[in-house]
Formats: C-alpha cells, structure tokens, sequence
C-alpha cells in the first residue's frame, strides 16, 4: 500500500472519532470508556493473531517498550482527550492535537539526531501562530475556573503523550519490533493501565446498554483503533514519525466542518484567520527534505 493510501485510510478511519467520542461520555466514566475500546480492539487483535498462528512469544525487552508506547499510545494519550470532550466542542482537541507534527519533530531531533531543516523550523513557528490565532482568548486570558481552558490543557496532555507514542514506536520500528503484534500488546498494557488508574480514583465499572454508546464503542475499537494505527504505524514506518505527523493538521479542517454541521459551531474571525496559517505551517514541514 502507498503513502497517499495509507495517509487518506488514517483520516478517513480517525477524523470521525473526535465527534464519535461524544457518544461515549456521560454515564460512563471516560476511563473506563477508554479501558473498554483498548481491551476489545486488544482482544480482537490477539484472536486474529491466534488464528493466523502467529508467534506471541517476546523478551521482557519488548514487552518493556511494548508497555511504554501503550501507556503513551493507548492510555495517557486518550484518557486525556476523552476528559478535554467534556469541557469543549469535539473539533478543537483536533486542532490541539495539530500541535504533534511540530512536537514530533522535535522529539527527532532530540532523540534520532535529526536535525530539522530551516523550512521545518519556519513552518513549526507559522503553525503554532495559527494555534495561538485560533486560541488567543483562551490563551491570554487563562483561568482554571474556565471550562475551555481545562479542556484545552487536557487536549495539550494528550497531543504530549501520542506524540512521545509515535518516537517511541519509530524506536520500535528501528529495532524491527513486529507491527500487528506491537499493537495487540500495547493496547492490553493501555487498556489495563488506564483500569489501574480509574480503581485508584475509585471509578465505578459502569456500561451504558444504549445504541449510541456500544455502536461509537464498537466503531472507535475496530476503525479508530486498529484499523487506523495499523495504518498510521505503516506510514510511520515508511515515512518517519515526523512527517507522518501531518495527519494531525489535516483532521483539523474536517473535524471542524463536523462540528459545524453537529455541534453548530460557530466561526469566528481568530479560527477563520488562525486556520490557513496552521495549514500553509504544515505544508512546509511536511516538504521538508533531510
């Protein structure tokens, strides 16, 4: 498969996601919501393998690194942007989480000694500026009584941890871990990770038997996980972690024309003049050439 297909696979799987995860929040804790799609994606994966006759067996190496990219990947990450739903509309997390490229390419050259070109570090600083646009009343007026604010900073949490998940798992993919079977580890280590941490707050094991809520739990399981990091890790794997990044700038705009049409969003002069900078930042880190 090409990078274009598995590029359009990603956003197509993922992009709904950040409106679906509405239908998993109320009556259950948004933990044990997570705990729940990480352990069926988990559950559905180790089946195929099984099936398939595939070899499970790993050194305590890789069950390590297996631990530490689901609990990045498959618990911080998503604990946080579930909680960041409550407080604000689904597409602004989306456009937090646009924020990854740039802390991605970061991390490369923190960690892999790439050292970004001068068009990545021009197009990092036109990205954030169209951030900074889009968010200016929240970010220069900040207080912790403000609902927005919360689910703003819950929303930055989380782009932390999925971007430290994608240079954990291009250190993976150097040491030529397995990539179905890194994914069915790394989401039962998240999913119980993310239990862990809802029985220490003393989060009740709840389920809501409602339409609504198993059919987003069952789409954001299959599509939103498996499928999706299946292809957004292939992609990583050809492209780097950086680049593949680039995703998370084109889910903004259409996750925006969601919440338009769902949640009646209304756009206001910073989002309408912050957007294309954040765009045309992306475009010229993704033209980077090494």
């Amino acid at each position: 498969m090409n990078n274009l297909a598995l590029f359009f696979l990603t956003i197509l799987c993922w992009t709904p996601a950040w409106y679906i995860i509405k239908f998993q929040l109320g009556y259950v804790d948004p933990l044990i919501s997570v705990f729940y799609r990480f352990l069926l994606a988990s559950l559905l994966i180790f089946g195929y393998l099984i099936l398939k006759r595939k070899n499970l067996k790993f050194s305590v190496n890789h069950h390590i690194w297996f631990f530490i990219f689901g609990t990045c990947i498959y618990s911080i990450n998503y604990v946080f942007f579930y909680i960041a739903n409550i407080y604000v509309i689904s597409a602004f997390p989306a456009v937090i989480y646009s924020a990854s490229i740039i802390m991605t390419i970061m991390g490369e050259w923190l960690i892999f000694k790439r050292k970004p070109t001068g068009k990545t570090l021009i197009g990092a600083s036109i990205g954030m500026l169209g951030i900074i646009i889009i968010f200016n009343n929240e970010i220069f007026n900040f207080t912790l009584d403000n609902r927005a604010h919360l689910g703003l900073f819950f929303a930055f949490v989380g782009t932390l941890a999925a971007s430290a998940g994608n240079i954990i798992h291009q250190r993976n993919t150097n040491n030529n871990f397995p990539l179905i079977e890194t994914i069915a580890y790394a989401t039962f280590y998240g999913a119980i990770i993310t239990l862990l941490f809802s029985q220490i707050n003393h989060t009740p094991i709840l389920f809501e038997y409602s339409f609504s809520y198993i059919t987003s739990l069952i789409y954001l399981s299959i599509f939103s996980t498996i499928f999706a990091f299946i292809f957004f890790l292939k992609l990583i794997d050809k492209v780097g972690s950086g680049r593949s990044a680039y995703v998370s700038v084109v889910m903004p705009p259409i996750a925006l024309l969601i919440s338009t049409y769902f949640e009646n969003l209304e756009w206001q002069l910073d989002l309408i003049i912050g957007l294309p900078f954040l765009l045309i930042g992306a475009i010229l880190v993704i033209k980077q050439k090494n």
